[in-house]
This record gives C-alpha cells, sequence and structure tokens, in this order.
C-alpha cells in the first residue's frame, strides 16, 4: 500500500494533538462538534457526521458538519434506513472495527438499488461514506463517518484506520470527565446545604470555592463581606499559611490538631483545616452555648466553670470544649476538677446530671 504523503502526515499529527486537547472544562456534549470540526479538515467531505445509535430501536442522534444533514427530514431518513447500512450489518455482525467504506461491499448499481440510496442519499449527493465505530457497550454503536460523492481513496482509508483509536481514547476521555463534572456539581450542591462552612483555596488565600455558609461566617466572625469569592480574609489568611508551615514538616497528620476559635455572641467557631499538596479544605462550624447551665448559683461556680459546665452537660470532651472556648486543654481540665469538687460529685456524669436535672427544674418554673 502506498505511504501517506509529508502533508497527510502533517495533517495526521494535527488531527491527533486536536483529539487530546478538547477542553476539560467543558461539557461531554461539546465532545461531538468539536470532533466533527475536526474531522472535516482531516478528509474533506460534504458531509461529516458523528451518530450515537441504537439499531435495535432504529434510533439515532446525530451531529453533523452540515446543515442539510442536520435537519429533522435528514435525521428520520437515516433512522428509517440506518439498519439497512452495509457498514452496520458489518459491524454487528463481526468484531471488525476497521475503517470500511459503503463502496466496500456494494457497487455504485447496487447502492442506487437500495432505499438507502433512493429515499435518502440521492437527496444529499451521497455515493459513498467511509467509516469508523468507537468500541461501546451494546445496544449502542457509536460511528463517526465521512460522506461524499465521490469513491474514498484506499489512502483515506488508511489515514480514518490511524486515528480510529485516538478518537477512541478521545471519546473515553471527555465522557470520563463529563460523569466526573455531573458528580462534582452534584457534591458542590449538597456542600453547600450542609450546616458547616466549606472553602477550598489555594496556599495563596485565592478562592477555589466556598458556599454560602462560609460567607456568613467571614460576616459574622471576621467581619468581611467583600470579595469573599476571591480571597481570604488577611486574618484568616495569615493563621493558613502558618499552619501550612508546620503540616509541611509532618506529611503524616494532614489534620490541624488545634483549630482557630472565633468567638462571637453567645457562639463560638471552630477553624479546621485540611492541607494537602498545596490545596486548602476550610471547614468551619459554629456553635451556640447558652452561658448558664440551669440554676446552680448557690454552688459558688464562676461564670466560666458554668460555661464548661454547660457544654459537659453537652457530651463534649475537655478537647471539645477547649476549642469553643478558645482554652487550653489543661486549663479546661483544671475547671473541670473544680466544678466536681464545688458540686460534691466524682465524675463528669454526675455533674452532668445535676445540671440537666437543674436546668429542667429552671424551665419548669
Amino acid at each position: 500500500m502506498e505511504g501517506l504523503r509529508q502533508s497527510e502526515l502533517r495533517s495526521l499529527l494535527a488531527f491527533v494533538r486536536e483529539c487530546y486537547a478538547f477542553r476539560t472544562a467543558e461539557p461531554f456534549e461539546h465532545f461531538a462538534p468539536r470532533l466533527v470540526t475536526s474531522l472535516a479538515r482531516l478528509i474533506p467531505a460534504a458531509h461529516v457526521t458523528y451518530n450515537e445509535m441504537y439499531p435495535e430501536k432504529s434510533e439515532s442522534h446525530n451531529c453533523t458538519s452540515s446543515a442539510e444533514l442536520g435537519t429533522a427530514k435528514a435525521a428520520g431518513l437515516w433512522q428509517e434506513h440506518m439498519n439497512e447500512h452495509p457498514i452496520m450489518v458489518h459491524v454487528l455482525e463481526t468484531p471488525d472495527r476497521h475503517a470500511r467504506r459503503i463502496s466496500d461491499f456494494w457497487s455504485r448499481r447496487q447502492l442506487h438499488d437500495r432505499g438507502l440510496h433512493c429515499d435518502f442519499y440521492r437527496h444529499y449527493g451521497i455515493e459513498d461514506a467511509l467509516c469508523i465505530t468507537i468500541p461501546c457497550r451494546l445496544p449502542r454503536i457509536i460511528g463517526v463517518g465521512w460522506h461524499d460523492d465521490r469513491i474514498f481513496s484506499e489512502r483515506e482509508r488508511l489515514i480514518a484506520d490511524l486515528v480510529r483509536p485516538h478518537i477512541s481514547q478521545a471519546w473515553h476521555n471527555a465522557r470520563m470527565i463529563g460523569r466526573l463534572q455531573g458528580q462534582l456539581r452534584m457534591l458542590q450542591q449538597g456542600i453547600e446545604n450542609v450546616s458547616a462552612g466549606v472553602i477550598l483555596c489555594s496556599g495563596r488565600g485565592k478562592v477555589l470555592f466556598i458556599n454560602a455558609q462560609a460567607r456568613r461566617y467571614l460576616a459574622d466572625y471576621f467581619g468581611v463581606t467583600q470579595q469573599t469569592d476571591r480571597r481570604l480574609p488577611a486574618d484568616l489568611l495569615l493563621w493558613v499559611r502558618l499552619k501550612n508551615a508546620e503540616l509541611s514538616k509532618n506529611d503524616d497528620a494532614p489534620f490541624v490538631r488545634e483549630p482557630l476559635a472565633c468567638a462571637g455572641e453567645n457562639a463560638r467557631m471552630a477553624v479546621r483545616l485540611l492541607w494537602q499538596d498545596g490545596a486548602n479544605l476550610i471547614l468551619m462550624e459554629e456553635q451556640r452555648y447558652s452561658p448558664r447551665a440551669g440554676g446552680l448559683d448557690s454552688y459558688g461556680l464562676t461564670a466560666r466553670e458554668t460555661e464548661v459546665l454547660t457544654w459537659i452537660a453537652r457530651g463534649k470532651t475537655n478537647q471539645d470544649i477547649a476549642i469553643i472556648l478558645a482554652m487550653q486543654t489543661a486549663t479546661v481540665k483544671k475547671h473541670v476538677e473544680h466544678i466536681l469538687q464545688k458540686l460534691g460529685v466524682e465524675t463528669r456524669t454526675a455533674a452532668a446530671a445535676m445540671a440537666l436535672a437543674s436546668h429542667g427544674r429552671d424551665e419548669t418554673r
């Protein structure tokens, strides 16, 4: 077989580059139009098509390079006659997926005797088609084809065969990216509905994603309402950079053990950071509290001890309370010791029970 000319090799290489240059940020629906445009440059033809076909149902979803084949009438004629197409029959009956032409199976006279030509092709000046298929799961068949009023050459069939695996790989890549984009959209929608604030940002503080709850927390606790979709507030960014510096020294512990505690009116917020490969995921959780733990004033608890007891009654550990109240864990431990002494009990559970019982009595008064 005669080899390819240099100009054909350049066109072939350009097409392969285009195949793998489809924008990953684009939806899968953009793949077919871009592919058809590239195919039309590779092998000149009156019509270039991309078809997702279901032979059992005589159904096809098409993308074409020409307005004539893009009409509802042309689509209907194709669905009516696609199952008699000789390449379709060949694909269904054999495992062969090499590039094939109608002229490999029928002479021109045989083509003209078929309904495919009489009812369809002759209206659009089609005398031959060069087609390849993309491997996929039956009953769907995906094919691309060039259609013209001339017989396609052996050289053009060779070109089609050479690009066939690249088209197949590009299709599967685009399909996979499309699925991942759909899953990412679902994840983002879910994150928007959670109670925690979520921010994804770069090491320099550029915001890549932020949900509505995080915007509210930035306004309430950092006083920032402008450009929250672009950059972290200066104070929060400084904390992130300090923690990144600490975490980069220890690859085994990406989670920050000591969250940033921010105080608000009757509430506190804990800011946690997950760092990996230069990306930062910030989680912001607000915890509201009541400054009193029922009617325990007669036991001589200080205001701080009352706060600590309130959180003990809610099942929080010393470490949790330290985060909520922006204290050291050792300080919380000391407060707990004093609370147990003043209440005359030996365990946290007993102290919590007293707090809950006292709170219940207050509510019934």
